[in-house]
């Protein structure tokens, strides 16, 4: 009986820790990548602002497991609804919140389950051509199971991000691509 006890007693300790250090983790989280496009702030923001633009670049495995729904309303209002076979993401829409063009585009991401993101793609002239920024921020509560998850979120995430934006500028380079006159 001793061993059960040890065993339970350890497991109430485990529980115990991590419960104590999830006090001290952070309930949003923040994941931001960048790229650099050979192409105007314009053209790249053409490709964000039109929803029905955006089955050619989100990253992972949408277009082979996700099923588009809908687009709707005008570019500010405007949402992509779909259905995913990925279990995290099931129903999900994208909102267009706002839009200050060519500079910053907004929106909003609703999964099942009522989880919920914030997102802002920012966009910036540069030498070498369009800085596109992709930030999320995503409030993850108090529950301790979340927080931790919160903390493997940038680099699963993150790396959805970089083929996103990598997409991205296939596809407007394809388009626009600046030149040296």
């Amino acid at each position: 009986m001793s061993i059960l006890r040890s065993f339970l007693l350890g497991i109430v300790t485990l529980v115990a820790i991590l419960g104590i250090i999830s006090i001290s983790l952070p309930r949003q989280i923040h994941i931001q990548r960048d790229i650099i496009i050979n192409a105007s702030p314009e053209a790249t923001y053409e490709q964000l602002i039109d929803l029905r633009n955006w089955p050619n670049w989100l990253p992972g495995d949408h277009n082979r497991t996700s099923k588009m729904l809908s687009y709707a309303g005008p570019s500010v209002g405007s949402s992509l609804h779909w259905t995913s076979e990925r279990r995290s993401m099931g129903q999900s829409t994208v909102t267009i919140v706002s839009a200050e063009p060519p500079k910053k585009l907004v929106t909003d991401l609703e999964f099942e389950k009522e989880d919920k993101a914030h997102s802002t793609f920012t966009l910036e002239e540069t030498e070498e051509g369009t800085k596109l920024t992709w930030h999320l921020e995503k409030y993850m509560g108090d529950n301790p199971i979340r927080k931790f998850s919160g903390l493997l979120i940038d680099s699963t995430v993150g790396e959805e991000f970089e083929d996103g934006l990598a997409n991205i500028k296939k596809e407007v380079e394809s388009k626009n691509v600046l030149t040296d006159n």
